[in-house]
């Protein structure tokens, strides 16, 4: 009897699928997807190796680079300032490798994979919570994907291996660092030829970190760096040796989970979020790509969602019916308000009807900022042009007496709007409502304004024009400057994780803002004044992040990301195809 291919075919898949069902791996029943790949002009067979050395900070990698990692740099396109995850713990840091998603999102945030409460109706426990959208790992996405890639895992360290490295064809916690590369090293050399994707995980310069912290001026933690570094030559070695390599095309991917801050890490400094990021093929031509300047940022977007003053002091930073203030933040929009306007930080009692206090908002129709004070009647005071999608902006309320009256002004950019005359006019927005940041508390605000607002500055003094003008180009307010007395609160809102922003000014009662919510950290290029030829050069340079490492995994392998696995990621190796595709 003949038996058609197709039915032939149709037993194999079922085959398949029943053998994936009946293994012990934890978390995996996804319906198999096949799809044609993208034509690509790939000639060789591709394969990629992620190797991470936990805790190998990138500013001290930049301060020493060893011989095998140096070779490798030859022909990699590379950065020592890729951005780890805002949460820095253990944890935390390799989900987002493998997820493709940051904290905020993949809700593990500590060193416990914890990632959310469980739920008896969520058989994988990676669905996540009214905040976090959970995770699914990237073996399980390529899994999904339909291609037959054989994976390997190795680490020494045990919860990342049963709680990531799960559903790896051959995983399996090993001893030692020593007992990593050696694995590896058998199974990349001598192991199944159709092994396609491998993660080898380092632990010891994570711990040598801890003890003596995370820099070359630890010498146990350069020689324990120069010892992994053998481990990734003879690793490299062995992927040369391989029977087919001529026929292979790897890409060998050189990272670590998160940096340090002296012998500590989990925090959401620059330093501890500073980590290399290394992307080496045999026939990439050398290239760094450098970080621009950059700075923690608090995005805000969800209307409702307002963080206010502490309560114990609900009457401070009114403007009144009397004295001399200057408002002054900088603030990037990165989308218009999807109603008409947003509110974006005020001390107000409502949006519009009857206000009672002053706020900044941003209005849709005119694409511009504008204050509005109000004693019960409102007054709108405009910013001279429309604001600029996705470039930092300094704005400032400047509240003034000039020729026997009070007088408000809104700058942009240190340019004046058209003066309102407030003479007379009670301004004050009363203890029931408190300074809040972000669009503002239901009833009080419409329409929704993705902004990032940074450096806010609360002064009981006009400010000079010129002082004005020069807050577009400053980092900071630093004591000593000659209206610093008059300060009465600065929030730089560069924390970077948590829900507190911090006055730095001290007052006789709690003003930080609080949140009631997770909030949205970032990690944003800074506002400058370069000149024209140093934009330019500005211009180059590149923030890579965490959650690329996953976009470029599927890159390689071909495999075009559904929009519902939510990666954050973006991919940028695809800018050097001319290099590697068709060789």
């Amino acid at each position: 009897m003949k038996i058609h291919k197709y039915r032939i075919l149709s037993f194999v898949v079922i085959f398949v699928l029943i053998a994936i069902v009946s293994s012990c791996k934890k978390y995996f029943d996804p319906p198999l997807i096949f799809e044609k790949d993208e034509p690509q002009m790939i000639t060789k067979d591709r394969k990629l190796l992620l190797i991470s050395i936990d805790g190998l900070a990138g500013t001290a990698l930049k301060d020493y680079v060893p011989a095998n990692m140096t070779k490798l740099l030859e022909h990699a396109k590379y950065t020592f300032e890729s951005m780890a995850d805002a949460n820095t713990h253990d944890a935390a840091t390799w989900t987002t490798i493998l997820s493709g998603k940051n904290s905020s999102k993949h809700g593990v945030n500590g060193n416990d994979f914890e990632a959310v409460e469980e739920d008896d109706d969520d058989i994988h426990d990676h669905e996540g919570t009214g905040v976090s959208t959970g995770y699914i790992s990237l073996y399980q996405r390529l899994l999904e994907s339909g291609k037959i890639l054989k994976t390997l895992s190795v680490t020494p360290w045990e919860p990342l291996d049963k709680n990531l490295f799960n559903l790896s064809n051959e995983n399996g916690v090993v001893a030692s660092d020593d007992a990593v590369k050696t694995k590896a090293v058998e199974r990349l050399k001598n192991g199944k030829e159709d092994l396609s994707f491998a993660v080898v995980n380092f632990r010891d310069l994570n711990a040598a970190g801890i003890s003596g912290g995370f820099s070359m001026e630890n010498a146990n933690y350069k020689a324990t760096l120069d010892k992994i570094d053998g481990y990734v030559g003879e690793i490299v070695s062995a992927i040369e040796q391989r029977k087919k390599y001529s026929g292979e095309d790897w890409l060998i991917v050189i990272t670590s989970n998160h940096g340090g801050l002296g012998h500590t890490y989990g925090g959401a400094t620059l330093v501890e979020r500073k980590v290399p990021l290394i992307f080496y093929n045999k026939n990439f031509t050398k290239f760094q790509i450098e970080l621009p300047a950059i700075v923690n940022t608090l995005t805000m977007k969800k209307a409702g969602n307002d963080i206010p003053i502490m309560k114990s002091d609900p009457n401070a930073y009114e403007i009144g019916k009397s004295g001399e203030f200057t408002i002054i933040s900088k603030v990037k929009v990165s989308a218009f308000p999807t109603g008409s306007n947003s509110v974006l930080y005020g001390k107000t009692s409502h949006a519009y009807s009857g206000t009672k206090g002053w706020h900044l908002m941003v209005e849709g129709s005119g694409k511009r900022f504008r204050y509005i004070v109000g004693n019960g009647t409102l007054s709108y005071v405009y910013a001279p042009g429309q604001l600029t999608i996705d470039q930092w902006h300094t704005v400032a309320l400047k509240i003034y007496t000039e020729n026997g009256k009070r007088m408000a002004v809104c700058y942009m950019d240190g340019l004046a709007g058209a003066p309102v005359d407030i003479t007379g006019k009670d301004l004050t927005a009363g203890s029931a409502n408190p300074f809040f940041i972000g669009p503002g508390p239901t009833g009080k605000s419409y329409g929704v304004a993705t902004a990032i607002i940074s450096n806010l500055a609360f002064y009981d003094i006009g400010l000079s024009e010129s002082e004005i003008a020069a807050y577009k180009c400053k980092d900071d307010i630093l004591p000593g400057e000659t209206t610093y007395s008059n300060l009465k609160g600065y929030w730089k809102i560069d924390e970077g994780e948590g829900k507190e922003l911090k006055n730095t000014i001290s007052t006789s009662t709690t003003t930080s803002f609080l949140a009631g919510v997770s909030l949205e950290w970032n990690v944003q290029s800074r506002w400058n004044c370069f000149s024209a030829e140093e934009l330019k050069e500005e211009g180059k340079k590149k923030i890579l992040y965490q959650q690329d490492i996953a976009s470029q995994i599927f890159y390689w392998f071909n495999i075009k990301p559904a929009d519902s696995w939510g990666l954050e990621g973006k991919i940028f190796l695809n800018e050097y195809e001319t290099e590697f595709v068709g060789k």
